[in-house]
């Protein structure tokens, strides 16, 4: 047949799968596998459980609201499958962010934004609380419509004061930190020494603790706290959360003092900050950062649970799933279905639970879903598109700390599985999960290190692992799927190294 040959691999049928592209080289008796990487323009940002709509204001704050230059992004791709969100930001557009972050540098800039997200904020619960108290069953469909899209707007709007706190907007920063103190003493420096909205939820939380189980009475926290229900779709699955959270934390007594742990951490700040004096107001800005990233969190992360009763009233009246209508509706679906009575195909919906894709490259925005979508994400993508596991990933040091156990991979916001974890995490395994969810707290306090796909020194993850006083590596984009539930791994928080073992 006089046809090249090569035999004797051994290993050739399990090393190579079928459809590889390869080149047989029987003059040197090696087999190759030929690899055409198309390498991303795109960076991992961000990724958790959230609806389609997420994505949707998310590129809506790009496109309408660049007065905010937090917002003057050009180009980001946002998929989704089966409600799970992965968002990639142009490696440009990062390094936009890295310069825009030299602004938090100079006290006027810094005074100025945080006027501006303070009535920002404002305004935001202002428009929620009056939700509370609306009557939806007497208001119009052109009424409820209007208020599904000031949801979106004001979600809008908050967002752009989140990503300022994110790694690439405080890099310029911190490094400055970084000339003066180690990393141990910039770690202390970094976390708030005001009791932030995470230590009062807790605090609350306990003294509810302490009383005998009452439905009212974790409805009530929930409204005070909505971000701690996120991507819950009635009253009844927030109170089940909470009942299994309540009997979780029944039995496992909560001694936590806040109070008393910021009161030594301020002792411990003053005398770091008297080394140097002068960069005092630049420690004071970034914590404020820190302890302001929280509260603009809850606005936007709350917005699922202030919204049940609107969008069980519009399910009422339309006779539409409302998981359906809060997993994979966009605005213009809710205007369709509100004054035109059309409903999104059966067809939309599988095509949308395979996958969405969010294109916004300046000036225009792209949602498209099923095959479609894969097409525009695998062209967007490249190589980031899906990643081959490796035996270690890398990521940035947020605590340090060098442990080994079993790697447990939360879905962040995955309502079920955050269920399951409280009955099957084990004290000293090794939390892995795309973001830290401050609704997770209970969990993360019985872990023995943090790893997360996502975020900076700035991040929950990073604040929550120096208040336990355990490793944690953030900023690894991949190890939510590199690792398995289950496998034995090293986290070595001196390095930034997590590897398989």
């Amino acid at each position: 047949m006089k046809k090249p040959c090569v035999i004797g691999t051994r290993i050739a049928t399990k090393v190579f799968k079928d459809g590889d592209i390869v080149e047989v080289d029987a003059e040197k008796g090696v087999i190759r596998k030929i690899t055409k990487k198309h390498e991303s323009t795109y960076r991992f940002l961000w990724g958790n459980k959230q609806s389609v709509l997420t994505l949707q204001w998310n590129a809506l704050a790009f496109r309408d609201y660049r007065s905010n230059i937090w917002n003057q992004v050009d180009n980001i791709i946002q998929i989704s499958h089966e409600s799970r969100i992965r968002t990639f930001h142009s490696i440009k557009d990062l390094h936009s962010d890295e310069r825009r972050g030299e602004n938090i540098l100079y006290e006027n800039y810094m005074k100025k934004y945080f006027e501006e997200q303070t009535a920002t904020l404002s305004q935001h619960s202002n428009f929620f609380m009056r939700l509370r108290s609306t009557g939806y069953k007497k208001l119009t469909n052109q009424e409820l419509y209007d208020l599904v899209r000031l949801s979106l707007i004001w979600c809008a709007k908050t967002i752009s004061f989140f990503r300022s706190s994110q790694e690439e907007g405080t890099k310029i920063a911190v490094n400055k930190l970084r000339v003066v103190y180690n990393e141990k003493e910039v770690s202390i420096l970094l976390i708030s020494p005001e009791l932030d909205l995470v230590n009062r939820e807790r605090m609350d939380w306990a003294k509810l603790v302490r009383l005998p189980y009452s439905s009212q009475a974790v409805i009530a926290h929930a409204y005070q706290y909505p971000w701690i229900v996120i991507m819950h779709h009635s009253f009844d699955e927030v109170e089940e959360t909470l009942k299994q959270r309540f009997e979780f934390e029944k039995s496992h007594e909560f001694h936590a003092d806040f109070k008393k742990e910021k009161i030594i951490l301020r002792e411990k700040q003053n005398i770091l900050l008297n080394k140097n004096k002068k960069i005092g107001p630049l420690v004071r800005n970034l914590q404020r950062l820190v302890h302001s990233r929280m509260e603009v969190k809850s606005r936007f992360a709350g917005t699922d649970f202030y919204t049940i009763p609107l969008h069980k009233e519009i399910a009422n009246r339309t006779g539409v799933d409302i998981k359906y209508l809060r997993e994979y509706y966009l605005l213009e679906d809710f205007e369709s279905l509100l004054l035109r009575n059309r409903r999104v195909s059966k067809n939309e919906i599988t095509n949308r639970q395979k996958l969405v894709v969010c294109l916004w490259k300046s000036p225009d925005l792209i949602i498209k879903s099923g095959d479609e979508a894969i097409a525009i994400a695998k062209r967007e993508l490249g190589d980031l598109y899906e990643v081959e596991k490796k035996y270690e990933v890398t990521g940035s040091v947020a605590n340090s700390g060098k442990v080994h156990g079993v790697a447990r991979i939360l879905q962040a916001n995955d309502v079920e599985q955050a269920r399951k974890f409280r009955k099957n995490f084990k004290e000293g395994q090794i939390l892995i999960t795309q973001m830290t969810q401050p609704n997770i707290m209970d969990i993360a306090s019985k872990a023995a290190a943090i790893v997360t796909d996502e975020g900076g020194m700035l991040s929950h993850a990073a604040i929550i692992s120096r208040e336990l006083h355990i490793p944690c590596i953030v900023g690894t984009f991949i190890a939510t799927s590199n690792f398995d539930d289950g496998d034995i791994i090293e986290v070595d928080a001196e390095k930034g190294i997590v590897r398989k073992l």
